[in-house]
């Protein structure tokens, strides 16, 4: 997800935990619902440093009411459909922040960053606000003269975060998404002298998003 303003822009990605059963459910909505709440934040022209608590406290609060309105138990709703991770990145004149709960990496510029793994393979997502227990979120604040963000989930971040830095995926964006699909995508070559079919494995082998922001 991304937005755009007037000399400002945020982009999110969000993944779901595999263990909860509609985590992606709850993925697809906390990205709109974080962007929803950067746009706003970055609204009121703070540094984009200080924005986050802002943001965390609007996501949480609708994921809570979304929460009391369904039936069931609160501890299950949140882990079979809140357990998601969030990468995040604002700009706005001179500044850029990353803000992050969860598995995944980021690039500022050239500078790269891969978030875990965690103890227990047990991530802080944000879900857990939910239930009482607040994890600390990984903030990374860098001038903007390194020109460039780039979020990722766990699965895009191990085909490197490089890779993704070439300006046609910002000038043709649908470019982006068909070297995903690319990646994730097995081959097959046969080797007739041998009579048998060689199989290569995906390069992206679990689910993978990406978000690029630039500016100048």
């Amino acid at each position: 997800m991304a937005w755009v303003g007037e000399r400002a822009g945020a982009i999110v990605v969000c993944d779901g935990c595999s263990a909860g059963a509609y985590s992606e459910v709850g993925a697809r909505l906390g990205s709109q619902l974080v962007i929803a709440a950067l746009a706003e934040q970055l609204a009121n022209r703070g540094d984009v440093a200080e924005l986050w608590s802002g943001v965390r406290d609007c996501v949480v609060a609708a994921l809570d009411r979304l929460v009391a309105a369904m039936p069931g138990e609160r501890e299950q709703i949140v882990h079979d459909h809140f357990l998601f991770t969030i990468v995040a990145a604002a700009w706005r004149g001179d500044r850029v922040a990353v803000w992050a709960l969860g598995d995944g990496g980021y690039a500022l510029g050239a500078r790269t960053c891969e978030l875990g793994p965690f103890a227990d393979n047990q991530p802080p997502y944000l879900g857990y606000d939910l239930l009482g227990t607040v994890h600390p979120a990984h903030l990374d604040v860098d001038d903007a003269s390194c020109g460039s963000a780039i979020v990722a989930t766990d699965g895009a971040v191990e085909l490197g975060l490089e890779r993704f830095a070439h300006p046609r995926f910002v000038a043709h964006p649908d470019a982006l998404r068909r070297q995903l699909a690319v990646d994730a995508r097995g081959s097959e070559r046969i080797e007739w002298g041998d009579r048998r079919v060689r199989r290569e494995a995906a390069a992206l082998q679990d689910d993978g998003a990406v978000a690029i922001l630039r500016w100048s």
